[in-house]
């Protein structure tokens, strides 16, 4: 049985809080937290002086481009990634090309990312092939190995959106909405406002996503639960936190762009700061944090969307939509959120780790505790470094290359295998 003590760290569990302590592995398990462990015979010791250990981060929103886009990124590639970002799994969205819509589909992909240095679980569609006309089987999709339901980069069907609340909820598996009314999107590509009449771009104006989000409340709270993908308003953690107030089964991510970034930062024409929804107002941005801060906002995902450089240089009225985010999620959330003590890092490990595993369904997973598997992710909270203009991923399309961060993974640890050690 392979063993592993990493000790000398400062651990931080999203229940019980933060001490110094060690932690041994035994066979892909952690089975002991105590101040102080010797090493038993025959076991690895990684010395986390100065590190913070967290469970697993646990990434719910990622593309990954495999079938489809290869040159883009792949299932390889994203695993990689995902590790050199101190993310332990990832949940991959189904707008492949062809959609992962079949139970076929996801068997077949399954077996290829079987080893990965991630743990990479699938979302499937919720509609037949993506066409929101239909409603999946989605009992065969769960039988297969999906972990969620949605058709993200499109808006679930508001005629359907009742049923796949309800049969979601009987399988016990998440239904996740990318809510955006398309009728209000029309040909933008930018936030409407300023920056956009200043680059002459057409604009998405905030109703596109808030419409969606409301039709998204009102239908969970006669159905059932539902999970709203990429918030990135003040509106729309507005309407969340209303929504919780009144008992309503919503949950809601938002990502690192949308607390860190603001549409006054588009300078130019450079479509590595097109995503969808768009880098919304400073007033949107403080909202964003201020969800986060309050408990309103349930987990941060990156929504890492890879693209290839020559489709991104087409700018923004011809790029297409979504930023890399997998390798800067952790020292963006620290650097931004912990950093600053907008919020503790305990507060810190139910957004990465706790909330998404909750979410998924994953119970032996988000926290550090005996019997949990022994995914880790160990941060160096001071180490000071420039967003690199290369990443694992295959893509590059990141809005903070060049940017100073701390938070840095200085290790990633998956079922006990240490998967990352920074150079």
């Amino acid at each position: 049985m392979s063993k592993l003590l990493i000790k000398n760290g400062l651990v931080i569990d999203p229940v019980s809080g933060e001490a110094r302590a060690d932690l041994l592995i035994e066979g892909g398990r952690i089975s002991r937290l105590a101040g102080r462990i010797e090493a038993p015979p025959s076991c690895e010791v990684f010395d986390a002086a100065g590190l913070w250990i967290f469970p697993g981060f646990i990434d719910v929103h990622v593309h990954a481009r495999e079938p489809g886009a290869e040159a883009a990124e792949t299932l390889e590639s994203a695993a990689r990634s995902a590790a050199a970002g101190g993310i332990t799994s990832a949940v991959l969205m189904p707008n492949t090309s062809p959609a992962m819509a079949t139970a076929a589909l996801v068997r077949k992909y399954r077996r290829r990312a079987a080893g990965l240095p991630a743990n990479l679980y699938f979302s499937a569609a919720a509609t037949a092939g993506r066409s929101g006309k239909t409603v999946s089987n989605l009992a065969a999709l769960k039988k297969a190995g999906a972990i969620a339901f949605t058709d993200d980069g499109s808006c679930l069907p508001r005629g359907l959106l009742a049923g796949l609340i309800k049969k979601s909820a009987a399988l016990g598996l998440p239904l996740m909405d990318h809510p955006e009314d398309f009728s209000k999107t029309g040909r933008g590509v930018i936030n409407a406002g300023p920056v956009a009449r200043r680059l002459g771009l057409a604009g998405i104006p905030p109703e596109a996503e808030l419409f969606a989000v409301l039709g998204d409340i009102l239908a969970a709270s006669t159905a059932g639960p539902i999970h709203l993908q990429h918030l990135s308003q003040g509106a729309c953690a507005a309407a969340l936190r209303a929504a919780k107030k009144m008992g309503w089964p919503v949950t809601g991510e938002t990502c690192p762009h949308y607390f860190t970034l603001s549409d006054a930062d588009i300078k130019k024409d450079d479509a590595d700061f097109k995503m969808k929804p768009p880098l919304r107002s400073p007033a949107d941005r403080k909202a964003v944090l201020a969800a986060i801060a309050d408990g309103t906002i349930d987990l941060i995902a990156s929504d890492h969307a890879p693209h290839e450089g020559r489709l991104k240089a087409k700018g923004f009225a011809g790029a297409p939509f979504g930023i890399i985010g997998l390798e800067t999620l952790a020292p963006l959330c620290v650097t931004e959120l912990v950093l600053k003590k907008l919020i503790t890092k305990k507060r810190l490990a139910q957004l990465l780790s706790l909330n998404p595993a909750c979410l998924l369904g994953l119970k032996k997973k988000g926290r550090l505790a005996p019997g949990f598997d022994a995914d880790l992710s160990l941060l160096a909270p001071r180490r000071l470094k420039k967003v690199p203009a290369t990443f694992a991923s295959r893509s590059t399309n990141s809005p903070f290359k060049g940017r100073p961060l701390r938070g840095w993974p200085a290790a990633t640890i998956v079922s006990g295998k240490l998967v990352f050690r920074a150079a």
